[in-house]
């Protein structure tokens, strides 16, 4: 009978960025690690800040089971929705009917005002709620795309406003420190650097991605509070998204005395972020056109099978989306029927301002906002070449998935992105170009194109399907086997570590 290797440890993993709107590269992160952590035998718990009232429904005096899957199904309408809700109150109602208060109606609106103000420095197992895994079962939420993860989660631990009494705590010129008791269980995985830590427990570890806020200015993080919440790694053994990001933290935070024996360290495999179903060969490998959400002209639009370019990053300054446009529209591609597609959700300030000027100056330019992970799962199938010149990452998922299914990428010639262009075969796929020059870009993004025509220009009208089918075919079994490599390269890594503490 085969063994799993760590059953019977129990282990916690924060869901700080798992309850954020979009999910992007640390809750890929996170993602793969509670299927790393699940595969291996681990019962797995997640940690959330979210531990809505159920008072009014206590008052009613109803059973308490009512109570329970009530408080079950807020805790999980809260992480399905990725953006914070208040529930009616009688104090909101005030402030909404009196006209002279209404400049302080978004204060009481704010998530956890209170955990703010006075943040909760310590929390005894009393303070904690717990959903049980025959709850989550019982739950449809657990059905939901974006809470696909629960699969691999066993139970969900509710410390009321935990993440935001840290980041408070952070932001103050104090060494003080979120404390969560968690007696029964082994330890706490923090998937990105959070001033909270774990008594009563063995194993703690603490994920840095990347010190991207303290190196590029348009951040705009707190960067005190980043700086501590970095600095509070120092209790718990470190994992490192890349070497790159790894060289980064000790170069700057670490002193020299302490950079040849940081033991506590260790650079960790991510894991690829796309899952083709089963029947994607029969299904998504014959995809004719895709419809894709237009922020453009608030409607869909039709994408034609390897007709675009993509880019699959956040609209913030550092993924260097102007420069990509301005390279694109340099190419001369949108005059030969080629589209620009960009996903991800504006955000209200500046710079995403003059990129959706930008995008709406030129048709060829598709804005779809974020997308659902089977429209991403399908725009990287039928993508031309990935587009990835950012000016600074910690690891750089969207490049590693381009490689793994071997779709031509453009990626700025970033440490990580050198990391992941010297995995497996990824150099083949994987051009590393200065972002010095937009010309550099738009003369790589015509070689793409250039490339794929020399590819398909033998095939008729009739027998053109069938090659793209087969290109599309090639690209999900590639993907398959790599990520397979991938996956199993991050359980040897996460097994490395829990292992001396079974």
């Amino acid at each position: 009978m085969k063994t799993i290797p760590l059953k019977g440890m129990r282990i916690v993993v924060s869901g700080f960025e798992l309850e954020q709107a979009e999910h992007r590269g640390i809750a890929v992160f996170s993602k793969g690690l509670l299927r790393t952590l699940k595969k291996l035998g681990t019962e797995v718990w997640l940690l959330t800040e979210h531990s809505p009232s159920v008072e009014e429904i206590k008052k009613e005096n109803l059973p308490a089971a009512v109570s329970e899957i009530i408080f079950c199904s807020r805790v999980m309408e809260l992480l399905n929705d990725g953006e914070v809700k208040v529930r009616s109150s009688g104090l909101k109602r005030f402030f909404a009917k009196s006209p002279l208060l209404k400049p302080f109606k978004a204060v009481i609106n704010t998530r956890n005002i209170i955990s703010r103000v006075f943040p909760k420095q310590s929390y005894k197992t009393q303070d904690l709620r717990f959903i049980t895994k025959a709850q989550l079962n019982n739950s449809p939420y657990k059905r939901s795309e974006r809470l696909a993860y629960l699969e691999d989660v066993d139970g969900v631990i509710c410390a009321g406003g935990c993440f935001v009494a840290s980041m408070a705590l952070a932001k103050r010129n104090s060494a003080r420190i979120v404390s969560i008791d968690l007696n029964g269980f082994h330890g706490l995985i923090n998937t990105s650097p959070l001033n909270i830590r774990p008594r009563h427990c063995d194993v703690f570890i603490q994920t840095i991605h990347d010190l991207i806020p303290l190196q590029y200015e348009r951040t705009l993080d707190h960067l005190p509070c980043f700086t501590r919440r970095l600095l509070a790694t120092s209790e718990a053994k470190r994992w490192f998204v890349s070497q790159d990001a790894k060289d980064n933290f000790d170069k700057i935070l670490l002193n020299p005395q302490k950079r040849e024996s940081n033991r506590n360290s260790k650079v960790i495999t991510q894991s690829p972020s796309l899952h083709f179903p089963g029947d994607a060969l029969d299904w998504e490998g014959r995809i004719r056109t895709l419809n894709v959400p237009s922020l453009n002209n608030k409607s869909s639009q039709t994408l034609q099978p390897f007709s675009y370019l993509l880019f699959n990053s956040a609209v913030v300054p550092h993924k260097n989306l102007l420069f990509a446009i301005k390279a694109f529209s340099e190419s001369g591609l949108d005059q030969l029927g080629y589209h620009f597609c960009i996903t991800g959700k504006p955000k209200n300030d500046a710079y995403s301002s003059e990129v959706k000027a930008l995008s709406m100056s030129n048709k060829s330019i598709v804005f779809t906002g974020y997308v659902s992970e089977a429209m991403k799962r399908q725009l990287y199938l039928n993508a031309l070449a990935l587009i990835s010149p950012s000016l600074i990452e910690g690891f750089g998922i969207p490049v590693l998935d381009a490689a793994c299914l071997g779709m031509n990428t453009i990626a700025s010639p970033l440490g990580s992105h050198q990391e992941i262009h010297s995995m497996h075969d990824f150099e083949n796929y994987v051009l590393l170009c200065s972002t010095t020059h937009t010309s550099d870009w738009a003369s790589a993004m015509r070689l793409c194109t250039d490339k794929h025509q020399q590819n398909i220009s033998k095939e008729t009208e009739q027998s053109l399907p069938f090659k793209l089918n087969e290109l599309r075919h090639t690209r999900i079994s590639r993907y398959r086997h790599f990520q397979n490599q991938i996956d199993n390269a991050l359980s040897h890594d996460v097994y490395q570590t829990l292992s001396s503490a079974h």
